[in-house]
Parts: structure tokens; C-alpha cells; sequence
């Protein structure tokens, strides 16, 4: 593996050269106010052909390199003939996790974002700006980027996926993303894309039956799932200037850009009524459902709420297994709540969820006023998790809207409209594949105006 991100380097150089020398044929000629004569033009078209070459070769070498990682053996390490074996054949151990230099989450890889958006930008090495920022004291970064990030590369539908198999560092980001919402924090079922999945809706009745008697039909629905594999994007535009700054806090508000809109809309879809939009959205997991009334805001109409909400799943003997979901405004509040001795009646509980009555609470910011959730989440499925795209542009004319009217596809007039080239930003885009649904029907039910003397949020 070190061989080859060596020959990756070498060959980038090389493109990064013939770039350069073709530039500064057609500058010469911008200067002097002329066209290519022959001999610059048979220079420069060969030049553009070496680099759709190596264009070319770099995506074989990275196809090598990630052969080469998914069957790389456990360094032994213990004896001198194990280490002496282990040299020349692994490069150094991938990192899943962030380094000791990370003041924040993620921050290793937005680091690698912000290298190769400065590179675009700059039109310089990706691994030279790396080197200079935090090679003194993260080089293991410099040597990631070396390794499986190409420098400067302009390609059309790259740039993106570049990233997208860089797995030294995407693991603790994604780790970051995820923990920010509640559908990454429930332990769904995950299952494979475009597979149709025939599930038991209800219990089914088995009979006792005589010799030679006939035995009863047993009765059962069945509900049909489905998933596609749908996306949520996010659009973040920041400032040139943001990127430059090389403090830990400007850092933070790029991982924060590119976490904080994708994380909401996941959770604001997934825990709503709404109904799903066909090749677009997933229906949330309230749709469909009757929200049921509180009992009350004390002991005794909570107790009364749990029972409400868990009677639905005893009836349909699916009440093993189940986690409450409720606002972090609720949760605090219900923590706060003494019994008559003066004594928690619900201790443990906080803003970020806890145990209510023996049951895991997860509380989010995302989750409607007044909601409390109570969901089997072995009965909802998601398509299993593909990861994060990340991709930029300098170029691109951003309508700063959160209901943008635009589409590439009905063609339509439209406002708000904003130069990036103009005003010296960058558009930063993440995507997530994404899709869930429930299994039956009978997989959450809910509460829609709890109050417990809720915190005014």
C-alpha cells in the first residue's frame, strides 16, 4: 500500500505540472493577443492528454489500494519475524478514530475538507496546505491525504467521491453526525435497498386440534415494506476567509455547517406525521397515527400515559424490546418531577434522555411539542448505512432559501439567487443516502400533548 500511494503522489505531481505548463501556454498567448501556433498547440494537446492518462491510472491505483486494505493481515508485532514480515506489506494502521490533536469531533475530517477546498480554491496541493497547517503536530494527517486524497484535481464528479472512501478519519465524523440525532441513536433494523420485506402485522392464533380434525385457518395480516435508497442534502455556504482561518474554532463551525442542517432534516422527517413523497421522502413514523390525550402533568398522569401508550403493543403481544422519545424540554422536566415525600419520582432522567419506568428515554431537539414517543425500534427498518458524500463549489449560483422553488427538471423562474464567484463563498454540499419505514403498523404510539410542567422552550 505505501508503494502505491507513493506512485499516487508521483502521478499527481505530474498532472499538477502539466496543469501548470499549459497555463502558462495560453497566458503567453492571452499576453501577446494571439491563438496557439502549431507548436503550442501539439504541446498543450498532449499535455491534456497525459493528464486524462494519469486521470485515468489514479483511479486504478486507487482501486489497488483499497484491494489492498480489505485484506491486509493483523500486524504481529510481538516477535522480531512478525515485525520483520508486517514491513513492506501494511502501511501505516488505519485510524477510526480521531487523533489525540482533535479539540472536537470530526475535526480530522474537516481538517481533509478544508484542505482540498482550499486547493480548488488556490489551485495548490491539497497535501502541501495540510503539511503547513497541522503537520507539525498531526502528520498522520498529511500522510492520509497523501494516501487517498488527490491534490488540486479539477475532474468533473470527483472531488466527492474522493472523500466518500477516505475511511482513515470518516468514521469518527460520521460518529459525530449520527450522535446528533435521535434516529442514529435508536437501534433500528437495518435491512438491504430495493429488497421486499413481507411482515407479520399482528399476532397470529395457533389452535389445538383433535386426530383426524381439520385444523383452522390461522388469520394474519401482512405489511409489505420496501425501501429505495432515497438522500438528504444539506447546502452550507461559508466564506473563503472562514476556511483560511486556521483556528480550532473556525474549524468547528465547518464541521458544524456540515453536520447541523442534514442532522435536523432526519430527525424532523422521521419523527413527524408527515406522508412520504414519492422517489423523494420517506413517510415519518407518526404518519398515519392518532395521537392520544396526557392524563395529566403529575405522578399519576404520567404512570397513566406509560400504560395508555403500552397497551396498543400488549394487545398486539409485541411489547418486548420498546424506548420512549420525547422532547429534551419534556425529559428535563420529568426528571424534575417529585412524589408526594418530596422524593424524584422519575431519578435519572435529564435534557438527554435517560430511564423512564424501566424503559430507555431518548430526547432530542427535533421532536414535536408535546410528543412523547413510545416505539419498538426492531419494527421500523432502515436501508443500511452508506455514508456521507461531501462536495463544493466556487462557481455555483445558490437560490439562499430554505424552500427553494428551482429544479432542474420544470425549469422556473426563481429569487434570492447568489453569486459564489461574487461573493467570494464557497458552497459546501452533504449528502446521505437514507430511507426507513415501519414494519406494521402497531411499531409506535404516541402522546401528542404531554406537558409535566414542561421548561418553556
Amino acid at each position: 500500500m505505501s508503494k502505491i500511494a507513493e506512485q499516487m503522489t508521483a502521478f499527481e505531481q505530474k498532472r499538477a505540472s502539466l496543469i501548470a505548463a499549459n497555463e502558462t501556454i495560453m497566458t503567453k498567448a492571452a499576453e501577446e493577443g494571439t491563438t496557439l501556433d502549431a507548436s503550442q498547440k501539439q504541446t498543450f494537446d498532449g499535455n491534456d492528454a497525459d493528464i486524462v492518462e494519469i486521470d485515468d491510472h489514479l483511479k486504478r491505483l486507487r482501486t489497488m489500494e483499497k484491494s489492498q486494505a480489505s485484506t491486509a493481515r493483523p500486524v504481529d508485532g510481538q516477535t522480531a519475524k512478525g515485525a520483520s514480515e508486517a514491513r513492506g506489506t501494511l502501511a501505516a494502521p488505519i485510524v477510526i478514530k480521531g487523533e489525540k490533536d482533535e479539540a472536537f469531533e470530526g475535526q480530522s475530517f474537516t481538517r481533509m475538507v478544508i484542505a482540498k477546498t482550499l486547493a480548488r480554491l488556490d489551485d495548490v496541493s491539497a497535501i502541501g496546505i495540510a503539511a503547513k497547517r497541522w503537520g507539525a503536530h498531526n502528520p498522520q494527517l498529511v500522510e492520509s491525504i497523501k494516501a487517498a486524497v488527490a491534490g488540486g484535481g479539477t475532474g468533473a464528479g470527483e472531488w466527492g467521491a474522493e472523500l466518500v472512501h477516505t475511511e482513515r478519519y470518516t468514521a469518527d465524523f460520521i460518529d459525530y453526525l449520527y450522535a446528533q440525532t435521535v434516529f442514529d441513536r435508536l437501534p433500528l433494523r437495518e435491512v438491504p435497498a430495493n429488497i421486499n420485506i413481507a411482515g407479520q402485522d399482528g399476532a397470529a392464533t395457533g389452535y389445538w386440534v383433535g386426530e383426524s380434525k381439520s385444523i383452522p385457518i390461522t388469520t394474519a395480516d401482512f405489511f409489505d415494506v420496501n425501501l429505495k435508497p432515497l438522500k438528504v442534502g444539506a447546502l452550507a455556504v461559508v466564506s473563503k476567509e472562514l476556511l483560511r482561518d486556521s483556528s480550532p474554532s473556525a474549524e468547528k463551525l465547518v464541521r458544524d455547517a456540515l453536520v447541523n442542517a442534514s442532522a435536523q432534516r432526519v430527525d424532523q422527517t422521521f419523527l413527524s406525521t408527515s406522508a412520504g413523497v414519492a422517489g423523494v421522502s420517506p413517510a415519518g413514523i407518526l404518519n398515519g397515527l392518532t395521537a392520544g390525550a396526557s392524563a395529566g402533568p403529575d405522578v399519576a398522569g404520567v404512570i397513566a400515559d406509560v400504560k395508555a401508550l403500552y397497551a396498543p403493543f400488549i394487545a398486539a403481544h409485541n411489547a418486548d424490546g420498546l424506548q420512549f422519545i420525547t422532547t429534551t424540554s419534556l425529559s428535563k422536566s420529568l426528571g424534575l418531577i417529585q412524589n408526594v415525600m418530596g422524593n424524584w419520582a422519575f431519578p435519572g432522567l435529564g435534557a438527554k434522555g435517560g430511564n423512564l419506568l424501566g424503559d430507555t428515554l431518548v430526547a432530542g431537539g427535533n421532536v414535536g411539542t408535546g410528543d412523547l414517543i413510545l416505539l419498538k425500534p426492531s419494527d421500523i427498518y432502515k436501508i443500511g448505512d452508506r455514508g456521507v458524500e461531501v462536495s463544493l463549489s466556487t462557481e455555483a449560483a445558490i437560490q439562499m432559501d430554505d424552500a427553494p422553488n428551482g429544479a432542474s427538471d420544470t425549469p422556473t423562474s426563481h429569487t434570492g439567487v447568489v453569486s459564489m464567484f461574487q461573493t467570494e463563498s464557497v458552497a459546501i454540499k452533504v449528502v446521505r443516502p437514507l430511507n426507513f419505514a415501519k414494519r406494521r403498523a402497531s411499531a409506535v404510539a404516541y402522546i401528542g400533548d404531554a406537558d409535566y410542567g414542561a421548561i418553556t422552550e
